[in-house]
């Protein structure tokens, strides 16, 4: 089954792949458009998508408000602020670019157009591409190290008091010894180096590789005992519904021992992000500030 977690990952993942979509389209009907201008008058779409696209980019500047201040810890659960800042931090950058419908003040390219409203374009676009990587990062390791070894835990201790699986493992000890050499190389590379980048990538390939072989060998292995115990076919019918049940609990208990190897290599990333996100956004705010005062008073 999955775990709160992985569904509220499967969503966002779905939502970016719309909201590129949307993007893609929108330049296809956009970019040749007279609907619009994005330097129109007051009340007019234009301006008013640039409004609220600009009103979105200032509201999620209040969670690290909300993080740092004291007084503001009575003004909702902060994961709920967080939430709030990722969707406002790619509404806002999908409202701005309908506003430019496209046309950016690129030099050599395309030297129509505000320079300084490119600034702020493309800031704010760099903004908000290391905010969905940070959302990366953040994932790996806002449950911190006691989360994820107490996840690992539990899943050992799924797999050791699942009858049936300790069964299957009985008939194919070689799937179990996978499992324990994985662990035991994991656990002996995360001490060596810290999980240092080498072995943080080999870790990743090795959780991926044995993700899919050690299914497609437990399916195999149960296959062959209703073949050789000549399984009535409800017996087969319910050994085949538990074989994804055997496969997420392998596949679950692979990728929390990759995650718990890989925590400081993750902690160490998002560190280097934050260093590198929060500048932008001061460059951002400075450029696009400047662009709505040029574009009321010029």
């Amino acid at each position: 089954m999955k775990t709160n977690t992985q569904s509220e990952q499967t969503r966002w993942l779905a939502f970016i792949s719309i909201v590129g979509i949307v993007i893609v389209g929108g330049y296809f009907v956009l970019y040749p458009q007279t609907l619009f201008k994005p330097g129109a008058k007051l009340f007019d779409l234009g301006y008013n998508l640039g409004l609220a696209g600009g009103l979105m980019m200032l509201v999620l500047l209040l969670y690290p408000l909300r993080k740092r201040l004291r007084f503001a810890g009575k003004l909702g659960a902060l994961p709920k602020w967080f939430r709030w800042h990722m969707l406002l931090g790619i509404l806002g950058p999908l409202t701005i670019i309908f506003h430019s419908t496209y046309h950016v003040y690129i030099p050599y390219i395309h030297p129509i157009g505000s320079p300084n409203a490119a600034v702020a374009m493309f800031s704010m676009l760099l903004v908000a591409g290391s905010g969905i990587f940070g959302r990366f990062f953040y994932t790996k390791i806002h449950h911190g190290l006691y989360g994820r070894m107490s996840t690992l835990s539990e899943l050992r201790s799924d797999l050791e008091n699942s009858e049936d699986l300790k069964a299957v493992l009985n008939a194919a000890p070689g799937i179990g010894k996978a499992l324990e050499d994985f662990h035991t190389r994991v656990d002996a590379c995360a001490r060596q180096s810290g999980s240092g980048f080498m072995n943080f990538f080999t870790v990743g390939f090795q959780t991926m590789k044995l993700s899919r072989s050690l299914p497609r060998e437990i399916s195999l292995v149960m296959h062959d005992e209703a073949v050789g115990n000549n399984f009535s076919p409800e017996q087969r019918a319910n050994m085949e519904q538990r074989v994804p049940d055997y496969q997420k609990m392998i596949v679950s208990y692979l990728n929390a021992v990759r995650d718990a190897s890989q925590f400081s290599t993750y902690e160490r990333l998002f560190s280097w992000w934050h260093i590198f996100h929060v500048p932008l956004v001061y460059l951002m705010v400075f450029s696009a500030l400047y662009h709505v005062y040029a574009v009321h008073f010029y």
